[in-house]
């Protein structure tokens, strides 16, 4: 009986580490309309939250980086922060509330269809 307890904490507690990890995109792009965000990374720290901040610098570029961090994240954790600075736009995101949480938010193809479609259909 004492055997299988330990085996099962063994394996409750290998689970639990892996489970306890956070998952972000990662990346880094200066060149308008690269993604960021195709490759992945796990968390190395517990306190690690994934982020985004995206700058628009000028018509060509825009300044996108991803990924883990405890510091970048501290004083805005599950939320977004938008500001002016120097005249151009910047936009912070951290989360930590699930997997791959610093995905883009863009309107998507299919979005766009699902509305289009029925004012076809109307007109």
């Amino acid at each position: 009986m004492i055997i299988l307890l330990t085996f099962f904490l063994l394996h409750a507690s290998l689970l639990w580490n892996v489970v306890g990890s956070l998952e972000c995109y990662t990346g880094f792009s200066v060149i308008r309309g690269q993604t960021v965000g195709t490759t992945k990374e796990v968390c190395s720290k517990e306190s690690d939250s994934c982020y985004r901040a995206m700058a628009d610098v000028n018509l060509l570029s825009t300044i996108k980086k991803a990924g883990c961090s405890t510091l970048r994240c501290y004083l805005n954790r599950n939320k977004c922060i938008e500001q002016e600075l120097f005249g151009s736009k910047v936009k912070f995101c951290c989360c930590d509330d699930r997997d791959l949480c610093n995905v883009a938010s863009t309107t998507s193809f299919a979005v766009i269809i699902s509305i289009a479609v029925p004012f076809f259909f109307i007109l």
